[in-house]
């Protein structure tokens, strides 16, 4: 995982970032250099058990219609993405203290989910240029918190 000081869109950045809400970020972290950004922003407060989970993330990135509303589905849609049209897609979730809050193994798979997710595309052979993704992904937590963590893969 990286704190908010890295750039965001370099193919070296594989981690899920960690900053406070009250951070403020330059546009070079934030943003990529050129090209289309999808951006998906989830309320952390919806997603105390696994259905809102699912919801926010089936609602915020338009997931297919086949989605199986499990981990595994979870899992395989994010390292698929091909519904969305843009080069360049970026997860937020606001409140990721309260993400599973009662569930620290669920919380577990899906941190990790995240966090496999973006080392997918980060180590992605080069592929054509109208192919290729970035996927960042956010969590916007307290900064003295110790309850949002995931484990190195």
């Amino acid at each position: 995982m990286t704190e908010g000081n890295a750039i965001w869109w370099e193919r070296q950045a594989d981690k899920v970032h960690i900053i406070a809400p009250t951070d403020t970020l330059s546009a070079a972290h934030a943003l990529p250099p050129t090209g289309l950004i999808y951006s998906a922003r989830m309320r952390g407060s919806q997603m105390r058990d696994p259905d809102g989970v699912f919801t926010q993330f089936y609602e915020a990135l338009r997931l297919p219609n086949h989605f199986g509303w499990n981990w595994n589905a979870l899992r395989d849609c994010l390292t698929d993405l091909h519904w969305i049209n843009a080069p360049h897609i970026l997860i937020t979730i606001d409140d990721a203290d309260a993400v599973l809050s009662e569930s620290t193994e669920e919380r577990d798979i899906l941190f990790r989910a995240l966090n496999d997710a973006v080392k997918f595309w980060s180590r992605k052979p080069e592929l054509p240029a109208q192919e290729k993704i970035t996927f960042q992904a956010v969590l916007l937590s307290n900064a003295t918190s110790t309850t949002v963590r995931t484990r190195e893969a």
